[in-house]
Order: structure tokens, then sequence, then C-alpha cells
């Protein structure tokens, strides 16, 4: 079998968990753009395969071809572009340029799935600031501001008042704004008003592999409730949709990858839940956060490994969800203000509840966070219940027992809030 090269970068696919779904069938090569997240991550790369850093793209093609790969694949959103012009300069199966560029600007995205009939959300392009008042009469307010390339609800907005929008607009625009791309755009979406999902999200992502452009569903995620303006709290699989509406969101992210022109490997499509139906949030051409880790324990099935399959031109089957049984994760975002976490106390407690099988923390005390309106997870609770009603109690029990204590700077003494409470900060 010929070798995988797998473009490496921050996202759903950490090294240890490429090296599990890929160890013991394949071999493969890393590449990757240095940053700081991929210099950090050297030494563990290095421990599992070859790397080849994208420093000159004709020197690192010449060099990755040399090693004569059968496929490519990425699991990060911020190496989609790199993936699909290695692929296409080596000649291996990906994402076409065309798609490629649909997958990763927001605005294009939706301008394609208007034009195939598959969305109808109002949005307006804003490359400068004297578009904002056209953007507004387009699309009205409320509306979420995005950047048009991006993950992980970074620099997203619920903009609500013309005046604030604008200054928003005017800081994210300017040159040398931390964490966003001067030279990229924004977007202005219609905010899609969800029903009451209570005591879960308004919200689902549905987890899709295509093969030979054929489109096979593997889950609907469900979701505990965003807390603002737009951070993630955690998923599950079952979703808690009922059969029929289970089928609409499936029909509607088909009809998204098709219309994109997706002909191979994972996909995660979000969609909102409004009183009138599903509507369409956005694609993404690749596994989603979080989700590997639902599938093992749900199916059996590591979704890495059929990702590296797919890639390498085999054909592989996903076997159904089994009743009885809800797998989850709960994870809780950091403050939107810089802050250090000072302490995190239940942990014990939580452990020793019978539906949570792990606490994994990602930051400890003493840990500077750097704010943000993006999921910055400070840790992640991993368990199962035998329902949905059982998994709604534990998720009030963990948001109950864990206590968090920050230190905001300019501020005296510190700020203690429970996890239900976090989501203020």
């Amino acid at each position: 079998m010929k070798p995988l090269i797998v473009v490496y970068d921050f996202g759903a696919a950490q090294p240890g968990d490429i090296a599990v779904g890929l160890g013991d069938w394949a071999t493969w090569v890393f590449a990757a753009e240095r940053n700081e997240h991929t210099r950090g991550m050297e030494p563990l790369l290095a421990q599992f395969a070859p790397l080849v850093w994208i420093d000159d793209l004709d020197q690192a093609v010449a060099q990755l071809g040399a090693h004569n790969p059968g496929g490519i694949v990425t699991f990060s959103e911020k190496a989609l572009r790199l993936t699909g012009e290695l692929a296409h300069r080596l000649g291996l199966p990906q994402h076409s340029p065309a798609t490629t560029a649909l997958l990763t600007d927001k605005w294009n995205q939706r301008s394609a799935l208007r034009a195939a009939g598959v969305d109808s959300v109002r949005f307006h392009r804003i490359d400068t600031v004297g578009q904002w008042a056209d953007a507004v009469a387009h699309v009205g307010l409320p509306a979420v501001l995005k950047p048009a390339f991006g993950g992980a609800s970074r620099n997203t907005f619920l903009i609500e008042d013309e005046a604030d929008g604008r200054r928003t607009v005017e800081r994210l625009l300017a040159a040398g704004t931390p964490g966003y791309d001067p030279e990229g755009a924004l977007v202005l979406e219609e905010y899609l008003v969800g029903r009451d999902c209570a005591p879960f999200g308004d919200y689902v992502s549905i987890e899709q592999l295509v093969q030979q452009g054929e489109v096979t569903d593997i889950a609907v995620t469900g979701k505990f409730p965003m807390v603002p303006p737009f951070r993630e709290t955690g998923r599950f699989w079952p979703s808690p949709l009922d059969p029929e509406e289970t089928e609409q969101v499936f029909d509607l992210a088909r009809r998204a990858v098709t219309a994109l022109g997706i002909t191979t490997g994972l996909t995660h499509t979000e969609a909102k839940l409004t009183p009138q139906g599903p509507r369409f949030i956005e694609v993404n051409g690749r596994l989603g956060g979080g989700i590997n880790e639902l599938s093992r324990r749900a199916i059996g099935t590591d979704l890495i490994e059929l990702a590296g399959r797919i890639a390498l031109g085999e054909r592989v089957d996903v076997p159904p969800l089994p009743p009885g049984r809800t797998v989850y994760q709960i994870i809780h975002p950091a403050p939107r203000d810089a802050c250090e976490l000072v302490a995190v106390e239940g942990t014990d407690e939580i452990r020793a509840l019978p539906e949570v099988t792990l606490y994994r923390p990602y930051a400890r005390a003493g840990t500077r966070l750097e704010g943000g309106v993006h999921t910055r997870e400070l840790d992640v609770v991993i368990g199962e219940t035998t329902g949905l009603a059982e998994l709604a109690t534990a998720f009030k029990d963990v948001e109950s027992r864990l206590r968090f204590t920050f230190a905001f700077p300019g501020e005296p003494g510190v700020r203690t809030v429970t996890g239900a409470e976090l989501g203020r900060l």
C-alpha cells in the first residue's frame, strides 16, 4: 500500500489520534506549515512519521512526491487550502480547487448553495467598512458577523446594534487585529432564531462520508446549549431529533455536499433547528471536532481510519448507531475576557458520578487565557447514559458540581462560577 500524506495543523485530530487511526494498517508522512502550534508539536509528530515542512511549496512537493504517496488527507480547517494545493500538484484525489474555495470561504459557499436552491439565508460580503451600511440594509439586524475564512467561532459576533457592528467591522478589518487575517473579508448573515429545544441546544451537526461522489450518512450529532456569543458546550450521539427530522437534516446536508462538488472524504455540516424546520448553517470539508471520539465509543469505528482509507481509494462502510445508549462530551469554554485560571474544584465529585467515564483538563491552575469569542476549551467531561432523559440529568449534575475560579486583570480579588454560570463570563 502506498503511503498517505497527512497535512497537519491545529484541528479535529491530534498526532496521537492520527497514530491510533492509521498506525496498525498504514504508513504516512506528515506535511505542515511552520507556526506556533506545529512547531510545538514537532517532537510528537516526528515520533510517528517523517515530517516535511512546507517552507517552499515547490520543494515540499518534490519531497512529498519522492515518497510515492497514494493519497492525501487533513483534519484541520486551517490546512484545507494547503491540502487542496498539494493534492492538485501531486495528482492525488481530494477536493477540487473550486470545491476547496467554496469550503474555505463562507461567502462563496453561501452563494453556491443559494444558486443550487439549498440555502435561502440572507447574507452580504464586507471587504471594507464602507460596505457596512449596505450589508445591514440587505441582511437586517440582529445578524451574525463572521470572517469569510475561519473556524471554532473565531471572531464571530451577534450584532444587534448598527453602530456597535460598525465598530466591530472596523476593528476586525484593521491590520494587526489578533487572530484575524486582514487580507480576508467578513460576512454578515441573517440570524436564525432557534426553537426551544431545552435542555439541549437548538442546532445539530451532520456527519457524512463521500466516496466517488456518493454520500453516506454517519450520524446526526446533538448539541448542548451554546453560550454567548456562539461558544459550544458539548455534543452527543444520538441526537434528540425524531426519525422524520433526522432524515430532513441528512437530506439538507446531502444536497449541500453535492452542490459544493464534494466527491471524497468526511464532511461536517451544521444546521439550525428553527420553528420552520432545519436551516443550513455551513459545510466543513473535514472531520468535526470531537466527533471521532464519539464514533469510537458509539459504533466502534475510527473515522480517522475511514478518512485515510477513503483517501487511498478504498471503499468503507459505517455501522448504524445501536439503540439504548447515549455517549456524550461536555466542554467548558474559557471566558471571553483575558484572565488567569486560579482553580478548578469539584473534579473529584464529577469523576464519582456513574454517568462520567473521564474528566480531562486542558488548562490548569496558573494558565493564562487569552480571551476572545472563539471556543477555547478548558476541559472535557466524557461519559455515557442509557438515554436522553438521563443525559439531561447528567449534564445538570456536572454543571452544578464543577466550579472555576478566575483572576481578571484590573479587578480586585477573584471570581468563582459553576460550570452552568461559566457562559456569562
